[in-house]
């Protein structure tokens, strides 16, 4: 009987792989679908996230920074929800990944008719609507595939695990009933930066 025991790939691993793939500067697509996998990878078991990165909080879900490129490539985040938190119609102007730890989310897309010539104005269609959960992975791909609402529409929290490819401090709010877009800034709480004022 054998007692070797299977290491569980976690941050470090996916830090690493990330890194690697971005140094060949691969197209857009093949970064997606690649860090999709990883993404995967990593969301296949949760035992590697730290207590303090599954912390929620009732006022709003929580935003904790797990990793910053020094390069400035990607930002990694773990995202907790309370049942019924969700965030408005946004954007995010980069590509991107997301994997259920913990639980699932409700994700509605949207495809913009207009041709974005005015940047205040936008008329948005809900194209697709998905409950991503546990071990499933869903994707941003500009500038088609990154308009999205995503919240915790479960009695139970939820623990999401996010790439994006920036720095994600600002993004675009739609209002899909009246048109207007509107920039918001957004912040995250961990330790190593401290508290910082919850925008969205």
């Amino acid at each position: 009987m054998s007692t070797a025991t299977h290491a569980v790939y976690g941050l470090l691993d996916y830090v690493r792989d990330v890194g690697a793939l971005l140094d060949h500067k691969p197209a857009l697509p093949r970064i997606v679908r690649e860090v999709s996998k990883l993404t995967k990878s990593l969301c296949a078991s949760d035992r590697w996230l730290e207590e303090r990165h599954r912390v929620g909080s009732h006022d709003h879900y929580m935003r904790h920074l797990l990793h910053k490129d020094p390069k400035n490539r990607f930002v990694i985040l773990s995202l907790v929800w309370m049942p019924g938190q969700a965030t408005p119609i946004h954007d995010h102007a980069c590509w991107g990944a997301m994997g259920l730890l913990e639980n699932s989310l409700q994700e509605v897309c949207y495809d913009r008719l207009d041709d974005g010539f005015d940047p205040s104005r936008a008329e948005l269609v809900q194209s697709r609507e998905a409950q991503v959960g546990r071990g499933t992975v869903a994707y941003l791909l500009p500038p088609y595939e990154e308009i999205h609402r995503i919240g915790n529409n479960t009695d139970k929290p939820t623990i999401s695990l996010h790439i994006y490819g920036r720095e994600l401090d600002e993004i675009n709010v739609f209002d899909q009933a009246t048109g207007k877009v509107s920039p918001m800034r957004i912040k995250y709480y961990s330790g190593e930066c401290g508290r910082q004022d919850f925008v969205i």
